[in-house]
């Protein structure tokens, strides 16, 4: 029973106290100067955080006038008439006059247009709606001349339109230039002539004032040099700093820290009360010290989501059993769940979260009597049980987690689909470790992962052998990577029509490993589990987009593994490799398999809109090969489809298969796909493929994958043919 006085007259007990006196009063000083302090920086940083970003309004008001005079140069000078009227022999002022000259007066959206020739001379100009006389581009400053010599090409192409800063004669202006010509169709002038059309907008008080209300801007000013270090420098395409623009800041953690202040002198008020209050119940919270000790091993050896015993509580059961000497079996089941980190980036940690409770308060319904089960972390639970019997009641135990997991996993209106990877390994631990057991059991439930998934493996040694070969090949492919031993060969695809080269697939090859050259299929699926395939992958992207550069009548196709499509950074990735090498999106499709389309239908449906935004296609490879429909055909808006070669390679004796492959080609054709057939090897399955629709073919018949120099070659010499 707890005595107060008996307390008093323990020496330490006294000076724990006055030590516990001594620290409240200190933590009561610190916590008012804390909280006092605090304030004043989150006020300081609340205004500079508001300061900041109304420094991003300003820049983001400053590119939405670039892009309206983007857009007014787009919608004026991508015209039919006005490709009737500039392109004349003779120019109908009144006609430029009316339609862009008056302008200014009309709607203000801008103050000067200007029709330029192939050599940049002013043919006509209206400025502020007076007639224009200059006929050089000195009123426009070097920001307009800057523009014109970086992007030439593209000009007079009529590829693109372009919009900058720039500082004229009167005052500092967005300006635009783009060539004009048909909407549709390419400009039908077969000489050097061309006709620009320029317009010009410049930064006034009435613009400013429009762009601060639009923007919750205060006070928007131009000036010649900065007040404060957030006004936002205004440069032209040439990188010459013409002005700085100005706003007034407001102080929005000032106020707030003033409105703070007895809430604050409240909460200093409570926190001494407590802290008193703390001091007096601290003697009581020393002799409750001891109780807690227990209850915090207790926490210690359980997982704090599952509520299961964890990995060291497991480990500690076996160790106590093999120091008293139990010389029974024991069996570990070890589990993996595939496709919970899907479950995790696609629905968030919280789904995950409540998934893992829901499967570990089923698995802790299925443990056999005398099991002990346990969350290991992450994804991976493992389960112990003991006697005669073990590994058979073990074996019982993994199907009907199996079969558990082979029906869909409802949570808050989603379907989630989650299968397993399992291990089981056996032994005494007189003549295993607790350890060893775990490891065996690890190794075997990595085999279930790397052959399939959703399924049991039992560890024997020759499991052992194929681990360690299998971190050979782990460590070779990093080894490779980082000393060049990779390469990308090419096989061609053709159309079907002329039997021309359009395009090549990459396919990545290993000639210079040390130990010898491994073939894909040898290295692929090591590369997946393992987690290299994302380096792989990028390597082969990259390699592929330099290779073919220069070659741009060839389309590029790539192979995507359904572990780099998994990644949710993927796209970002994709984007970053075709920035880095100039590739055009326009050239490079991306080839996907539908297993994994239908297995993840959320993340694939946002992964390709997301690669189409950025220019690419994306194909469905292997199609034919398992549960194609129309219905998703057409819900995930596929570029193109790959006949499988399992299929269109028997087209030529298996009538089935030739009626199979020609419903697939209409209903592809009826949704404006296009149709390419694997696997051609013969003439004759050319020939009938070519009949039943198909748009390209691929295939040995064509030729074999090849290094790049004899793709070269190849098409070198088809091309002199």
């Amino acid at each position: 029973m707890f005595n107060p006085s008996r307390w008093r007259n323990i020496a330490t007990a006294r000076t724990l106290f006055v030590m516990i006196f001594l620290a409240g009063v200190g933590l009561i000083f610190s916590i008012i100067s804390l909280l006092y302090l605090s304030q004043n920086l989150i006020s300081s940083k609340t205004n500079d955080i508001d300061a900041r970003r109304s420094a991003l309004s300003v820049d983001g008001a400053l590119q939405t006038s670039i892009n309206r005079v983007l857009s007014l140069v787009t919608d004026n000078s991508i015209w039919d008439d006005a490709v009737r009227q500039v392109y004349a022999p003779q120019l109908d002022t009144t006609w430029l006059y009316n339609t862009w000259g008056a302008g200014f007066k009309i709607n203000n959206l801008y103050d000067g247009t200007f029709v330029l020739d192939e050599n940049y001379r002013v043919l006509w100009g209206s400025f502020h709606s007076s007639p224009f006389n200059e006929h050089n581009l000195d009123f426009f400053g070097e920001g307009l001349e800057a523009l014109i010599s970086q992007n030439e090409d593209a000009l007079r192409r009529g590829s693109n339109v372009f919009a900058v800063i720039t500082q004229t004669r009167a005052g500092i202006a967005f300006v635009g230039i783009g060539l004009i010509r048909p909407m549709v169709g390419r400009l039908q002038v077969y000489d050097a002539t061309r006709r620009y059309l320029v317009i010009t907008r410049h930064i006034n008080p009435g613009l400013l004032n429009n762009l601060g209300n639009t923007f919750q801007i205060e006070k928007l000013t131009l000036g010649t040099a900065p007040q404060n270090q957030y006004n936002i420098p205004v440069r032209t395409s040439g990188g010459k700093v013409v002005g700085w623009l100005d706003w007034q800041l407001r102080q929005p953690g000032a106020e707030a820290a003033s409105a703070a202040s007895p809430q604050i002198r409240e909460i200093v008020l409570l926190a001494t009360g407590l802290i008193l209050l703390f001091i007096l119940l601290s003697s009581l919270g020393l002799w409750k010290l001891a109780r807690g000790e227990r209850q915090a091993r207790e926490i210690a050896l359980t997982d704090w989501l599952s509520h299961l015993p964890n990995r060291r509580a497991l480990i500690e059961q076996l160790e106590r059993i093999s120091q008293r000497g139990d010389r029974d079996v024991k069996t570990v089941v070890f589990i993996d769940l595939d496709g919970f980190k899907d479950v995790n980036d696609i629905h968030g940690h919280d789904v995950g979260d409540i998934l893992i409770i829901r499967i570990a308060a089923m698995l802790q319904t299925l443990v056999p009597g005398g099991g002990m089960l346990a969350r290991m972390g992450g994804d991976e639970f493992a389960m112990t049980v003991g006697g005669e019997h073990s590994e058979a009641r073990a074996a019982a135990f993994a199907e009907s987690v199996l079969d558990y997991l082979n029906a869909p996993i409802r949570i808050d209106g989603r379907t989630l689909h989650i299968s397993a990877s399992i291990g089981i390994a056996s032994g005494k631990l007189q003549l295993n470790s607790s350890s060893e057991l775990f490891r065996q059991a690890d190794i075997a439930m990595y085999h279930s992962k790397i052959t399939g998934k959703g399924r049991i493996t039992h560890y024997d040694a020759e499991l052992n052998s194929a681990r360690e070969y299998q971190v050979a090949i782990e460590n070779d492919i990093r080894h490779g990577l980082e000393n060049n031993e990779f390469e990308v060969w090419y096989q061609p695809i053709v159309c079907a029509r002329t039997q021309v080269m359009i395009g090549v697939e990459a396919l990545v090859r290993w000639p210079r490993r040390k130990k010898g050259e491994l073939m894909p299929d040898a290295f692929i699926a090591v590369a997946e589990t393992s987690g290299l395939i994302y380096a792989l992958g990028q390597f082969v992207l990259a390699r592929a987009c330099h290779d073919l550069l220069a070659h741009n009548d060839l389309k590029l196709s790539v192979n995507i593994s359904p572990a780099q499509f998994r990644d949710p950074e993927f796209e970002n990735k994709v984007s970053s490799v075709l920035k880095s090498s100039g590739f055009p999106p326009s050239r490079l499709q991306l080839e996907v398999t539908e297993t994994y389309v239908l297995e993840k239908p959320e993340r694939a449906r946002a992964a390709i809109a997301n690669l189409k935004a950025l220019g690419t296609a994306v194909a469905l490879d292997d199609f034919g090969t398992g549960y194609s429909s129309i219905g998703y055909l057409r819900r995930f808006n596929f570029d193109t489809i790959k006949i499988d070669k399992s299929l269109a390679g028997l087209v030529d004796d298996d009538d089935q298969a030739a009626a199979l492959v020609g419903g697939t080609i209409r209903i592809a054709s009826a949704l404006g796909m296009t149709v390419i057939a694997e696997g051609v090897e013969t003439e004759r399955q050319m020939k009938l493929l070519r009949l039943a629709g198909c748009d390209q073919l691929q295939g040995f018949y064509f030729s074999e994958p090849m290094p790049l120099s004899s793709l070269l070659a190849l098409r070198h010499q088809q091309l002199q043919s």
